[in-house]
């Protein structure tokens, strides 16, 4: 008969011995024939016990219907957010605040914004940079405001030559908000389109420098080179000239109020309240040049009142009253808000402005049908 100590039954009643046993709980010991001692196999039978009760962890639910312990869920790790560069980032702030504050402007507001960004001269407005600043601080600075000022005389300058060449660069605001560059054709410019205009007209297309492909039929070449002498006399010769001299002359108007704007700049501008002054006075100022400028005859809103819609069949004046604020297919509308503001104030100047040329020519005695006195 067996002590407990040295045997065990089994699952089907077998009577297992404490050899069996440890070799069974401890794998890879081989048995060496000997019988161990009896300490050691109540060791043994006790790590079989331990091994038992133990349950793997893939287990859902053991025999005595105890649950697993909770497992620790793996931790998730965030993708790196990419930096952004200061300079990005400040530009996208600069664009938001602006498109913020556009839309927040009054009519008045935005037409005086659209005369300040077509030339050089405003205090807080950089044209280069393509900015507006909100505050002026660094017109606290003495040799700041007289750089600015000499800045944009010779910017007006310049912008003067340009205008008998090949066109200046002026700034405008787009739908968004945002500051864009274009270029106003030139006089030396409208001078070679209204050329090849006409070479396109007489050749009845044979010549066609804007278009890929040119017309094609008897009906289609003629009808082009309608187009084409249309453009030549209208937009070139009465239009792009005409225009581009009214340019010129705006641009030396502005470059001598820009050097007038030294004098207080120099003196009163060293305290805030004189600074303040300065800058209303002057840029009111450019705003008026701008106006006068843009509606006496061959100025931009003067052109602007007296188109007329051939297609859609509106008359002049009407047809501009009817544009809507943001207009694309037209340079004469591209690069302005046009607001009702602006439409009222520019059909007005323009009309007194085609009163004063008829009063003007009627005192000269032209259109009067009076005879004039024979000389001695």
């Amino acid at each position: 008969m067996l002590h407990s100590s040295d045997a065990c039954r089994g699952e089907n009643g077998t009577v297992m011995k404490t050899s069996d046993i440890s070799s069974i709980a401890s794998p890879g010991v081989q048995p060496t024939g000997e019988p161990p001692p009896k300490s050691a196999g109540k060791e043994n039978f006790q790590l079989l016990l331990d091994s038992a009760n133990q349950q793997p962890s893939s287990a859902h639910v053991d025999a005595g219907g105890a649950e697993p312990a909770a497992k620790t869920p793996p931790v998730q790790h965030s993708p790196p957010v990419p930096s952004i560069p200061d300079s990005k980032a400040h530009e996208a702030y600069i664009r938001q605040a602006s498109a913020a504050s556009q839309q927040k402007m009054s009519d008045y507001e935005k037409y005086k914004d659209d005369q300040l960004l077509r030339n050089p001269g405003g205090k807080r407005y950089d044209l280069e940079k393509k900015q507006v600043s909100a505050e002026n601080g660094e017109q606290k600075s003495f040799f700041a405001r007289i750089g600015k000022d000499l800045s944009d005389v010779f910017g007006n300058v310049k912008n003067a030559f340009c205008n008998l060449l090949f066109g200046s660069k002026i700034r405008y605001r787009d739908e968004n908000g945002d500051i864009q560059e274009a270029k106003q054709k030139g006089l030396m410019g409208s001078c070679v389109s209204f050329l090849k205009n006409v070479a396109s007209a007489l050749s009845f297309g044979a010549y066609h420098p804007d278009s890929p492909e040119g017309p094609k039929g008897f009906g289609q070449r003629l009808l082009y080179s309608a187009s084409r002498l249309k453009d030549a006399i209208l937009k070139d010769a009465l239009g792009g000239t005409t225009q581009s001299l009214n340019h010129t002359g705006k641009n030396l108007i502005l470059a001598g109020w820009n050097l007038v704007e030294v004098v207080p700049d120099a003196t009163v501008g060293n305290f805030n309240a004189g600074r303040k002054a300065t800058e209303t006075i002057f840029d009111n100022g450019q705003v008026v040049v701008e106006y006068l400028t843009d509606v006496i005859p061959s100025g931009d809103a003067w052109l602007r009142v007296h188109a007329a819609g051939f297609k859609e069949l509106k008359a002049p004046v009407v047809y501009n009253l009817k544009m809507p604020e943001h207009y694309k297919g037209d340079v004469r509308w591209q690069y302005i808000r046009n607001t009702p503001f602006r439409k009222r104030i520019e059909t007005v100047g323009a009309l007194l402005a085609d009163a004063l040329c008829i009063f003007g020519v009627g005192q000269t005695g032209i259109s009067s049908g009076k005879e004039r006195p024979p000389l001695d």
